[in-house]
């Protein structure tokens, strides 16, 4: 019998499963404090509903996990949480607008696993759904920066473009609109694979040097609103274009209310084009840049009437889990997070006294402390061994002669410091310590 779990899943032991709950915890917080309410839907999906995102048609059934139930009915496990949201507002079309959601849960892809990449992962997503104004846009991104940032991150930094700049682009290049996709994404591969490769591949799609060079040249600017003047000038007389460059111009103007940080305007950032319609966005941490982006997302003002429902201007950001918690990882950032949610161990020196022992956790327990006591007959030094693996950080050692005297000891794990306590006055102590 294979005890592993399905390749591209994972078992999670108490020190990573706490790791996790801390940083679920810090993002919904964030989300909540920005006005985002929960929802949950199920784990799978009607496969009409999953298909109809995208147009990726039966294409998606290589790419996700599907499956007939008893009755020949066609399902798949979700793939992302935004296809569930839409299904959600398409069903309940006078649910009031705009319909601002959070949720996070557990997605399903069938990827090749590799780093920071699995079959199951978790997502935590902001959408607005009902606002087409620009507003809507930068609060997800302000919400997803103070989201970063609470959880220790500094060094991240927030990329953001339009899906009409770079329609703008491609009519300013004399490219017709059968093509532009996939030059648009030869392009994206710049930063990963570099020019040469971008230019051999464009020459075998028929694209010009002068233009290949003409394309490159805006899509390498990177920066601020100096950068949004520049490519206005670009695009000048492009309707579409200079759309996309005034959208820009307001986000980031909202974004400067918010106080948000690290935000830099990138004209090659394209994902998901043939999806969004407008603003797009990624976010990259500084020393975690082989795990990719470590979150995503964009305006998306068809998705709703994909499922047969009235367009519905929608933006919104999805944080990848997974990744985070890679990266937190690796800049070991958990260090405050402690590995269990237990702060105290109750250590018996002998075992007539348990009873006794049990009123004093029980004492602790009402106070609103985490406390576990010992459940197997060994001696006082097994038990400190395991208080300490496990990560407890204060040990109470009671035995017969504290129980008479009304006083134990309190050890801390982390520094071997020992301090006698009256147990009356247990709970108002230890809360000096924790």
């Amino acid at each position: 019998m294979n005890l592993q779990p399905p390749r591209g899943t994972r078992d999670f032991l108490p020190v990573d499963k706490i790791r996790r709950e801390y940083v679920l915890g810090v993002v919904e917080k964030v989300f909540q404090k920005y006005g985002f309410d929960p929802i949950e839907t199920p784990a799978f999906e009607n496969w009409e509903v999953l298909a109809a995102k995208g147009g990726g048609g039966e294409a998606v059934k290589d790419e996700i996990y599907y499956f007939k139930d008893k009755n020949d009915r066609e399902l798949g496990l979700r793939f992302d949480l935004t296809v569930p949201v839409g299904r959600v507002v398409a069903a309940n079309p006078n649910i009031s607008k705009p319909f601002k959601r959070y949720q996070i849960g557990r997605v399903w892809r069938y990827d090749r696993p590799q780093a920071g990449r699995f079959r199951e992962f978790w997502q935590a997503d902001i959408d607005t759904l009902g606002s087409n104004d620009p507003l809507a846009d930068a609060e997800v991104l302000a919400a997803a920066g103070e989201a970063f940032r609470e959880l220790g991150f500094k060094d991240y930094t927030i990329r953001i473009n339009n899906r009409k700049v770079l329609d703008g682009l491609m009519q300013k290049a004399g490219i017709s609109d059968e093509g532009w996709l996939g030059i648009i994404r030869s392009l994206d591969k710049l930063e990963k694979f570099g020019k040469g490769t971008v230019v051999k591949e464009l020459a075998e799609k028929g694209i010009s040097k002068g233009t290949v060079e003409q394309l490159l040249s805006m899509i390498g600017m990177k920066g601020g609103s100096d950068v949004l003047k520049k490519a206005k000038a670009e695009l000048k007389g492009i309707e579409v274009g200079e759309k996309g460059i005034e959208e820009l111009e307001q986000i980031l103007g909202y974004l400067k209310a918010f106080k948000a940080k690290n935000i830099v305007v990138d004209f090659s950032l394209a994902r998901g084009l043939d999806y969004y319609t407008g603003a797009v966005f990624e976010v990259f941490i500084k020393g975690g840049e082989e795990f990719g982006s470590v979150a995503g997302g964009g305006r998306y003002d068809q998705l709703i009437k994909a499922f047969g429902g009235q367009g519905l201007p929608s933006t919104g950001i999805s944080l990848g889990i997974e990744r985070i918690l890679e990266v937190m990882e690796k800049k070991k950032m958990f260090d405050k997070v402690g590995n269990s949610f237990t702060s105290i161990f109750v250590a018996l020196v002998d075992e007539s006294i348990r009873e006794d022992a049990i009123k004093i956790v029980e004492r602790l327990r009402s106070e609103g402390f985490n406390c576990d006591i010992n459940l197997r007959k060994r001696s006082l030094t097994k038990q400190l061994d395991y208080a300490n693996a496990r990560g407890i950080r204060y040990v109470i050692i009671v035995g017969s002669r504290d129980i008479k005297e009304k006083r134990v000891t309190v050890k801390d794990m982390a520094t071997g410091k020992e301090t006698s306590v009256e147990i009356k006055e247990l709970a108002g102590e230890i809360s000096n310590f924790i």
